[in-house]
């Protein structure tokens, strides 16, 4: 048997074996990562990429097509250390082998340093980072929502913080990975989730690590995602020195996610001196009206025109009466000279014609006289009812009527000041109660506390 299989051997053609080598090939490695040294590098029409994928003994040939390279979130170039995911395929008409990329990371310090650069300056020209896109951080939200790994210790850090400053606060974790090649595509899935959960702020947050462990936030997807995002969003990404490109497309950048879980709500015992401030504030200045209005108010009393009112009408009077005497004078000697003047012109001219354009300026001289009079008088008249009304009000808010109706004035002999709470006053105080007809002098024996709108008694001293 095996003679025969000598003597009569498999013979397959070279597209066979191409073939079976394809099947063979791309069934077994339908998506791995590779790691080298970008060489031969070809952008042909600035669509598709062709390189090499080189280390220090072989090299693979790499295709990257135009709908995975344009979402590179940096520029692939000679020598350059990357990551590249992909499948391979099998070109059967020349018997070669390729890997079809799919995505691509730097690799190394030098490599990512110059990818950050490249996309922050790309994002930066887009207006991305731009503060006029940046919206406001609630101060106090109702929903807060964090992306980030449940099994941390950036999650205890922010629950911690959290409590201290406002224990009522409500927070939604959505557990995350925070480094790797999929850290990015799992945080903007974090973030839609969180969206959809209705959240009021979102709180991107991981610790510290190398650049290469940050790496997932400094993601072109990301960026993108937290510049289209409706809600507001902190980004919380490793130790103070540490800058991602979340954290300037982010609303808000906090150095750490201690400062993220300061930064997102309020001290609430804080929040409490502060108004407490305020209102001592808006109380002190409340008082210093009154005593001003307190001042003004005695100043007015003390006035003629508060204790003798009728002093005031009969002013008015007398000047309206003056007022009516000068325009009355005024009208009829403007008349006499209206007069005057046509018996000088009358004279000066002969004729029917004259004689009646004289009669007729008469009589519209005498309807003239008779409407100025009626305008005058009706002007009297209303100015009269205004100063009635004006009198009627300082009389009704006269204080010295208000004591006349049964009222009386309470006020401390001591300070001269008027006494308008019980908490002015302390058992065996002298005080001076003022009446219509006279002064009280009262020693305080009992306080009785009272409240006026509800009329019961709360208690005695």
């Amino acid at each position: 048997m095996l003679e025969d299989s000598i003597s009569n051997p498999k013979v397959y053609s070279v597209s066979e074996i191409n073939h079976l080598i394809r099947k063979d090939l791309e069934g077994s490695f339908p998506n791995i990562w590779l790691e080298g040294e970008v060489s031969n590098f070809f952008f042909h029409n600035n669509k598709h990429m062709y390189f090499d994928l080189k280390d220090e003994n072989s090299k693979v040939k790499i295709v990257m097509f135009h709908q995975n390279n344009r979402k590179l979130s940096f520029d692939i170039e000679e020598g350059l250390h990357i990551l590249i995911n992909g499948y391979i395929s099998v070109y059967e008409k020349r018997g070669e082998y390729q890997l079809i990329a799919a995505d691509a990371q730097p690799v190394g310090r030098g490599a990512l340093i110059l990818a950050f650069e490249q996309l922050k300056e790309k994002l930066s020209r887009e207006g991305i980072f731009d503060s006029s896109h940046k919206k406001n951080i609630p101060a106090l939200p109702a929903v807060i929502g964090l992306a980030t790994s449940a099994g941390g210790a950036v999650l205890k850090d922010i629950i911690s913080v959290l409590r201290r400053r406002f224990p009522n606060f409500h927070l939604i974790v959505r557990n995350t990975n925070v480094g790797g090649p999929t850290s990015a595509a799992d945080l903007c899935g974090a973030m839609d989730d969180l969206c959809e959960f209705g959240v009021d702020v979102i709180i991107l947050a991981r610790g510290g690590g190398s650049l290469e462990d940050l790496w997932g936030f400094n993601s072109e997807e990301l960026a993108r995602n937290i510049y289209n995002c409706e809600i507001p969003v902190i980004s919380a990404v490793g130790h103070q020195t540490d800058f991602t490109i979340s954290d300037f497309v982010a609303d808000l950048r906090s150095a750490t996610p201690s400062v993220a879980a300061e930064n997102v709500i309020l001290d609430k015992n804080k929040t409490i001196a502060d108004i407490k401030n305020i209102i001592g504030v808006l109380q002190g200045k409340l008082s210093s009206r009154i005593r001003a209005s307190k001042k003004q108010l005695l100043l007015l009393i003390d006035r003629k025109y508060f204790k003798e009112p009728g002093m005031l009408l009969n002013a008015g009077y007398q000047d309206s009466g003056i007022l009516y005497k000068e325009m009355v004078d005024n009208v009829y000697e403007r008349v006499r000279s209206k007069k005057i003047m046509l018996i000088r012109r009358a004279s000066a001219v002969d004729g029917t014609r004259i004689s009646a354009k004289i009669r007729s300026y008469r009589l519209n001289i005498r309807n003239n006289d008779i409407r100025w009079r009626s305008s005058i008088l009706n002007y009297m008249q209303d100015r009269k009812k205004h100063l009635c009304f004006i009198i009627e009000g300082l009389e009704k808010n006269n204080p010295v009527n208000i004591i006349k109706r049964g009222f009386a004035i309470i006020y401390d002999p001591e300070s001269g000041k008027n006494i308008n709470s019980i908490k002015q006053v302390q058992i065996g105080k002298i005080i001076d109660i003022l009446l219509k007809d006279g002064t009280i002098k009262a020693k305080a024996a009992k306080i009785i506390f009272k409240k006026l709108e509800s009329g019961k008694k709360s208690g005695d001293r």
